[in-house]
């Protein structure tokens, strides 16, 4: 009777969870030092080893401790790397994902919540984009516009930054600098994660009556961790621009990166009677 209460009670007793520290590498694959993820496979003596570098072993021969052996799978340590959940490296910038192990490095490569940095050279502040464009404007009061795709804006020659930012919240940075040649200007998307950009810019300079230079070039993307980006998009010439550049206006706009193309309407033919 006693016996089969005490059973009952650790049955329905709740599990409380616990503070465990590891060293992560023993769930590393000891030859690619790559997270082991299944299938996994042990030697006869237990050393593991994951399916991609099993293959590359010659012989049969565990890579450890050299004995010929057959190659199994070990359903424990599968079991156990599915259960290890660690949090992403970026969660002190807003993700809350709880992920595998093994999961880890392929999350952080497209993490929304990896940080972007203030390009002020004497400011430390990083964060993921919506942190850092309300950083901009409070901290630094640097002017931001919201714009539309494929829309012309216009903004007048002034040197300095300015931040353009789109409904589906992507966010470029324009740069205007006062060289030696003319005013340079370059424009950047701004990404956690630095790749090749889709967002094709547009733009052209001149009076309210005439029309310069038109420009159209693939943006750069970069997090700006460190600072602003060298180049220059667009270079205006010193002896085109009058009056220090007041009465010249920058024409400035993104293409839609995912255009919505119309499905053209199915044509239908009417029979004509009496032909």
């Amino acid at each position: 009777m006693d016996g089969g209460t005490s059973s009952k009670r650790r049955v329905e007793a709740p599990r409380e969870g616990h503070n465990v520290s590891m060293g992560m590498d023993a769930l590393d694959c000891p030859v690619c030092f790559h997270p082991l993820r299944p299938p996994i496979y042990q030697c006869s003596v237990g050393h593991f080893i994951c399916s991609s570098c099993r293959p590359k072993l010659g012989r049969n021969k565990c890579h450890l401790c050299s004995a010929e052996t057959t190659f199994q799978r070990c359903l424990g340590m599968e079991r156990l790397m599915e259960s290890v959940k660690v949090p992403c490296s970026n969660a002190k910038y807003g993700c809350v994902e709880k992920l595998t192990y093994y999961q880890k490095d392929e999350h952080e490569k497209e993490c929304p919540n990896a940080p972007c940095f203030c390009p002020e050279s004497s400011c430390s502040f990083a964060g993921a984009t919506d942190a850092l464009l309300d950083h901009f404007s409070s901290q630094h009061k640097w002017p931001s516009t919201t714009i539309k795709y494929s829309e012309d804006v216009m903004f007048r020659l002034e040197p300095g930054l300015h931040f353009l930012r789109t409904k589906d919240r992507q966010i470029f940075l324009r740069n205007v600098v006062l060289e030696p040649v003319g005013h340079a200007i370059s424009v950047v998307s701004i990404q956690p994660k630095p790749k090749n950009s889709k967002f094709m810019c547009n733009m052209s300079y001149g009076s309210s009556l005439t029309v310069y230079f038109q420009s159209s070039t693939y943006l750069r993307s970069s997090s700006l961790s460190d600072g602003l980006p060298k180049g220059y998009n667009l270079i205006l010439p010193k002896d085109e621009i009058a009056d220090d550049g007041k009465a010249t206006f920058l024409t400035f706009s993104i293409d839609d990166p995912n255009p919505k193309v119309k499905a053209r309407e199915p044509i239908c033919l009417k029979p004509v009677h009496g032909v």
